[in-house]
């Protein structure tokens, strides 16, 4: 069950990865101090560029087992052991869903319906529980089978549902009332479920470790997917229909064509098994949760990581996030949302906006230079990077924080009172932000650079006084 650290006090941004940063006060120059001038543009390295910056997370207790956006981006529900929670984190608001249930520990999935009004939830296996998302009033799916996980149609008029034991239910949503059974088989039972987006196929998995593709209308076995060894733990159709991307316990990720049935990539051996897997909005990313199995009853594990896959480039990254289980991309893929464990957060949004900007600065081999400068000379692309701020920094003298980015020495003017207020703040968010142009083969421009309080919205004027030199570093 997940509970918040302290329901009565409002949601804050917390902690950036890799370092902590402050929040911030208004620039006021010291009497008789000028701040320096810019000495020259900030430069950012192309391959200085970070592209995934943690932004904020949401403080609490419990599993994260499975996490998903709504269709317009502004809620993230996450649900773990028999209910689900509701985040708006952008207003700090939150909503657990919960209904009474027999079973004490069988987690709780949802799916949300296509126009972001309702969220069906499957209560421990017992119960289809559909929410109003607007005043969070419920009402129970009678009849509905004991299930592991349902799904909406794209229209939002049906929801189908993976029976325990009995095959897959589609159920009119509006009158309550079961359409049709199909794949009924008293030994079978099914695991996720999910419609193509074109509404006309439903594709499930079972238990012989394959994915199954059905027509919605008649139930008729179209294609299968089989490829993985041990029990495929999920999997997902990207937004135009033309890839699933499947995870097991076999710690393996296989990407498949969804027309031809065909293996595109099979991946293996991961480090661990894969418990979630997405693929961003534009099918360029591919995100998967690795680490051992938890059950409800252990504590959760730190072994866990994200793996990040491009597509494009066929470059793999791997972020150590422990405690993750379950993640998801924002529909607009700015955000990638991680369901956390640890006992003091249940989520973690990170900003992977500027994942991709360094490609679209380089050279094609086939460029003319006066093509390339030509081409990028168009370029301009908003950025932003989390940076540091401590009492180190900050010169009493100058009436401001010195700060080394990159290889850029940067001045923050702020007043010596300010700035002990913004070292001694425990929680707040602080980003460099700007936007980057070309600059020359190796490196960007940022211009308009200012630093940001993610928390309160203000903005201090960023100077560059110098550069870094080699002995400094």
């Amino acid at each position: 069950m997940i509970r918040l650290v302290d329901p009565g006090v409002k949601i804050t941004r917390l902690i950036p990865i890799l370092a902590l940063f402050l929040a911030m006060a208004w620039p006021i120059v010291l009497a008789g101090q000028e701040a320096p001038k810019e000495a020259s543009a900030i430069l950012v390295p192309l391959t200085g560029i970070v592209p995934i910056n943690r932004t904020m997370s949401l403080p609490g207790q419990g599993r994260a087992e499975k996490i998903a956006f709504s269709p317009d981006g502004t809620l993230l529900a996450i649900s773990g052991g028999k209910n689900a929670l509701v985040w708006n984190y952008s207003t700090g608001f939150t909503k657990i869903l919960t209904v009474p249930t027999k079973s004490p520990v069988l987690f709780c999935t949802f799916d949300f319906s296509p126009d972001g009004e309702t969220l069906a939830t499957v209560m421990g296996r017992e119960k289809i529980v559909i929410w109003d998302l607007k005043n969070y009033t419920s009402r129970v799916l009678d009849g509905a089978s004991s299930s592991l996980n349902a799904s909406y149609s794209p229209d939002g008029k049906c929801l189908v549902i993976a029976a325990n034991v009995g095959g897959l239910e589609l159920w009119d949503v509006l009158t309550g009332k079961k359409i049709k059974t199909f794949l009924k088989k008293k030994s079978s039972t099914y695991g996720r479920v999910v419609f193509s987006p074109d509404g006309k196929q439903i594709a499930v998995s079972d238990e012989s470790k394959r994915i199954v593709l059905v027509e919605a209308g008649s139930g008729k076995i179209v294609r299968s997917f089989s490829g993985h060894q041990d029990l495929i733990t999920d999997f997902v159709i990207s937004q135009d229909g033309k890839l699933l991307a499947s995870g097991g316990s076999d710690k393996r990720i296989i990407i498949w064509d969804m027309s031809s049935g065909e293996k595109i990539k099979d991946i293996h051996p991961l480090p661990d098994r894969v418990n979630d897997v997405d693929i961003s909005p534009d099918g360029r990313l591919i995100a998967a949760a690795l680490g051992p199995q938890i059950f409800p009853w252990e504590k959760p594990k730190a072994e866990t990581s994200v793996l990040i896959l491009d597509l494009r480039s066929n470059e793999g990254r791997t972020l150590r996030i422990p405690f993750c289980y379950s993640l998801a991309f924002s529909p607009d893929g700015k955000i990638l949302a991680t369901g956390i464990s640890s006992g003091e957060e249940v989520a973690i949004l990170w900003d992977i906006s500027p994942y991709g900007i360094a490609d679209k600065f380089r050279k094609d081999p086939f460029e003319t230079t006066a093509e390339y400068q030509a081409r990028v000379g168009q370029v301009e692309i908003p950025y932003a990077e989390t940076v540091i701020l401590n009492a180190g920094q900050y010169n009493a003298d100058r009436g401001g924080f010195e700060i080394q980015f990159k290889k850029n020495k940067l001045f923050i003017a702020v007043d010596k009172e300010a700035a002990r207020e913004l070292v001694e703040r425990k929680g707040g968010t602080l980003r460099l932000t700007g936007r980057l142009k070309y600059h020359d083969l190796e490196n960007l421009r940022l211009e308009e650079a200012v630093l940001e309080d993610t928390i309160t919205g203000k903005k201090l004027p960023v100077v560059k006084v110098g550069e870094v030199s080699p002995e400094s570093k």
